[in-house]
């Protein structure tokens, strides 16, 4: 129903139209509702179809109701059941745990009467091992659940307590005999009475006892042994030939001698005192073992004379007046004056047996530290209990003497293979020769044999710290005295004249073969300075063989480095790639100062004939000069003569640089003397075909790829020889990614054309 107060005001029936304006609002209103109707009534369907699928659904929820009632009684059946079973199940486990309680109270009874009546028997006998059988089934037993079940049957107080007081006793005698008989079996020194009795400790719950006593006999065994071996060491070496690691041997020997302790006891232990002790004997052992250590380590310092030597060193450095002193050449002329100057080859053998000595002390840290941690797997202990030991053994061998001595041998060896590798380097640098046929000195070879076995030698050490150290050492030495050899003569530049660079190799090896001047200043000077490009050169790939062939020989000798020690060597083996880096930058030094000496004042003036040619030519003149010898075909034999002389003296890849240096300084020449010189159309070809010829010697003279330095230069030729300007849109549109010539370039080069039209050449759209 329709309200008419939402359509009427008492003003709009006033007039004939306002009735009318409200008549077809209701109007509007009526169809409205009429077609909402409609859409609801179209629904009238679907609405019924719902209504059914409810009807259905609720009969199926009645059957599903029904189904989880019956669900949930059987599963309340079930559980009743499962209760009283339960309930039966305890009482039944209740029942047979107070039967093996009484079961074992009355085995403890009867053990007891067997033990008190068979302990004093083998006393007697002094069968201490029945004995020490008897005393463990006691201690095993709860003295207050047994006097508990004496109370609780008549009449066996008496006998019970008579019996546990029998066995106290016997307790404290077989203690005391088998403590006796031990001592007594280490002063006679029988292993086997000492092993028997050993075994025996654990039974009477002496475990710690029983430790300490054998570990004590063996410590004094090593002790004698050790000391021993430390009076013979120098005579066995001598016999053996071994005198330059006699104390490295002895050492050797001290090491495995506890080794083999902790490896031939340690199933003995395990069996009679169970896994987890092996920590506890190595503190004892590792106090024997530091004594021992200390004492070899000071009579290989006192009888190599290492305090001397140390010295020696550092009051050189001092003498020499700078902190990189040993990098610098004054040491090899004897800059420290009347100083006493240790020799270098004398701390080679030195330096050699101080490494095995660090080697064998990390062999052994390793070996005691994975014996402990298998040791503390087999074990019942708690984790935390376990990682406890382990750090206590970690402390341990942080803070023993051991490692102490090693640090300080490490110093030591550090120092003098510093001295050694620098000291080498420099005599190999003095000592420097050629050999005829020959294009790298003899100075390459040597400082690379020197570094490598140095660093060959570190990693030897087995301290990854150690290694680094020389790596860094070798990195410096080669950047300083090496390079600076490298970069004296080069340097120095080199000479101006007409003795090619093949003479003067030749004759600089020639005069260092007969080892007195044959030639002159400037011929021994571009001597040094091929010799120095070439060193320079091959270095480059000594470094990157050197640092290849090392990271593997490191990453085999420390298997599975990771984190920060990986990131330490990275960064150390780095550093050594660095100096290929800085040879790199010292061949392109090199190759300026021969191109600024030796390239340029050549190549000038043969280039520059380009320019005194006539190139807007009639066809007999093109005849003519076809004829003859062609600007091309003399400056291909001036290069060639050239490069000849330089493929003699010059490695593959210097060769190739000198080329690629050749070829840069003809092409820019080239392009700033055709851009003086005017053509024809005859001219433009001649030109053409001259470049094309050129660029064909040249990317066929080296293994390098020179086309792109001869790309700009063929385009000039290209333009040249153009019949008509129409034609080089064509040209320009085809391969306009590669071209090297900028659009104004080209115009500027069209105009060198006396045929072509300015007009023409403006009108390009490029």
């Amino acid at each position: 129903m329709i309200k008419l107060d939402e359509f009427v005001s008492v003003s709009d029936i006033t007039t004939p139209e306002g009735i009318d304006d409200v008549c077809q609002r209701i109007s509007d209103k009526e169809k409205q509702i009429d077609t909402r109707l409609e859409e609801i009534l179209s629904q009238q369907c679907q609405l019924e179809a719902k209504m059914r699928g409810i009807g259905v659904a609720l009969s199926s929820l009645t059957l599903v109701s029904e189904k989880s009632q019956h669900l949930s009684e059987m599963i309340n059946h079930t559980a009743s059941l499962a209760e009283n079973v339960s309930a039966k199940v305890r009482r039944l486990d209740e029942a047979r745990s107070r039967v093996s309680e009484c079961q074992q109270r009355v085995h403890d009874l009867i053990d007891l009467q067997l033990c008190s009546q068979g302990v004093m028997s083998a006393i007697r006998e002094e069968d201490f091992e029945q004995g020490a059988a008897h005393v463990n089934r006691f201690l095993s037993m709860d003295k207050t659940l047994l006097q508990k079940t004496a109370d609780d049957v008549s009449g066996s107080i008496t006998s019970v307590s008579k019996a546990v007081l029998t066995l106290e006793k016997a307790t404290i005698q077989i203690r005391q005999m088998v403590n006796q008989k031990f001592d007594e079996a280490v002063k006679k020194d029988d292993l086997a009475s000492v092993e028997r009795f050993f075994k025996i400790f654990p039974l009477l719950g002496m475990h710690d006892e029983g430790l300490e006593k054998f570990i004590t006999y063996i410590c004094g065994k090593l002790q004698a042994k050790a000391a021993k071996e430390l009076r013979s060491s120098m005579d066995i070496a001598k016999a053996e030939k071994r005198t330059a690691v006699a104390y490295a041997d002895t050492l050797t020997i001290l090491l495995e001698n506890i080794a083999r302790v902790i490896e031939v006891n340690q199933a003995i232990i395990e069996n009679c005192y169970g896994p987890g002790r092996l920590v506890q004997i190595c503190r004892v052992l590792q106090r024997e073992c530091d004594d021992e250590v200390s004492k070899c380590v000071q009579e290989f310092n006192r009888n190599r004379q290492t305090g001397r030597r140390i010295a020696q060193i550092n009051d050189y450095i001092k003498g020499a007046g700078t902190s990189s002193a040993m990098g610098h050449y004054r040491k090899a002329s004897g800059g420290g004056g009347s100083m006493d100057k240790l020799n270098a080859k004398d701390i080679d053998s030195l330096i050699g047996e101080i490494t095995i000595m660090h080697s064998r002390a990390e062999l052994y840290v390793k070996f005691i530290k994975r014996r402990c941690t298998n040791d503390l797997k087999k074990s019942s202990l708690d984790a935390s209990v376990k990682e406890g030991r382990l750090a206590e053994l970690n402390a341990l061998l942080q803070k023993s003497r051991l490692n102490t001595q090693m640090q300080e041998l490490l110093g030591t060896y550090l120092l003098f293979e510093r001295y050694f590798m620098e000291e080498s380097v420099l005599k190999a640098i003095a000592l420097d020769s050629l050999e005829d046929g020959q294009q790298c000195s003899s100075m390459l070879d040597d400082v690379f044999f020197i570094v490598r076995k140095c660093i060959r030698r570190s990693n030897g050490t087995q301290s990854l710290d150690g290694v680094c150290a020389v790596l860094n050492n070798a990195a410096s030495c080669l950047e300083e005295d090496f390079m600076r050899a490298l970069k004296s003569p080069l340097k120095a530049g080199y000479p101006t004249g007409y003795l090619d660079l093949a003479q003067a190799y030749n004759a600089f090896q020639s005069s260092l073969q007969h080892g007195r001047l044959q030639t002159s200043d400037a011929d021994q000077a571009r001597g040094r300075f091929v010799a120095a490009l070439n060193n320079a050169d091959m270095s480059t790939e000594f470094i990157e063989t050197l640092c290849k062939m090392m990271g593997e020989e490191i990453e085999g000798t420390f298997p599975g480095i990771s984190g920060r020690e990986k990131e330490k060597l990275d960064s150390c083996l780095g550093g050594l790639r660095a100096v290929g880096d800085s040879l790199k930058a010292l061949i392109d030094f090199g190759f300026q100062q021969l191109r600024s000496s030796a390239i340029k004042p050549r190549i000038h003036p043969w280039v520059d004939q380009f320019v005194t040619h006539n190139h807007n030519l009639t066809e007999e003149e093109l005849t003519t000069y076809e004829a003859g010898e062609t600007f091309a075909q003399f400056l291909i034999v001036q290069i060639d003569g050239l490069l000849n002389s330089f493929k003699v003296a010059l490695t593959v890849r210097n060769y190739d640089a000198l080329v690629s240096i050749i070829t840069s300084e003809i092409t820019a020449r080239m392009e700033r003397a055709i851009k003086k010189t005017t053509f024809n159309r005859l001219g433009g070809l001649v030109l053409d075909q001259e470049v094309r010829a050129l660029a064909t010697f040249l990317t066929g003279a080296t293994s390098w790829s020179v086309r792109d330095k001869l790309a700009k230069l063929l385009q000039m030729g290209t333009i040249l020889n153009l019949e008509t300007v129409s034609e080089l849109p064509e040209y320009w549109e085809s391969s306009s990614a590669s071209w090297r010539l900028t659009a104004n370039e080209v115009r500027s080069i069209l105009a060198l054309r006396i045929d072509f039209k300015m007009e023409d050449i403006k009108k390009l759209k490029l």
